[in-house]
């Protein structure tokens, strides 16, 4: 009985102790602690070419997700992202696909 006493106050006092790998980076009332943690938990790259970039995302908006593909077309020789369409995808996540073009003026 003392082993069991025992063994049950270790494994309540392990998550307390931080022994525990617990759900990273919310703080209280349910935001997160920085954005780079909050893109990291939601944001994922599916795929990605010079000509396209596909993100999978959740709780997230996607004026918020714009500049990761704005910054990722802009790499790839100055080029600016342009919205082709988002798809509600499994699990209420949802995939936005931005297409790399040119829109400067050809003279």
């Amino acid at each position: 009985m003392n082993k069991l006493k025992y063994i049950v106050a270790v494994c309540l006092l392990l998550p307390a102790c931080g022994l525990v790998k617990q759900e990273p980076a919310k703080v209280q009332g349910g935001y997160y602690a920085d954005d780079a943690e909050r893109y990291r938990q939601n944001v994922a790259v599916k795929a990605q070419t010079p000509d396209y970039v596909i993100y999978e995302y959740k709780d997230i908006r996607i004026d918020e997700l714009a500049p990761l593909a704005a910054v990722y077309c802009d790499n790839l020789g100055g080029r600016q992202a342009y919205l082709r369409e988002i798809v509600l995808y499994r699990n209420n996540l949802r995939r936005a696909t931005f297409d790399c073009v040119n829109l400067a003026m050809q003279e």
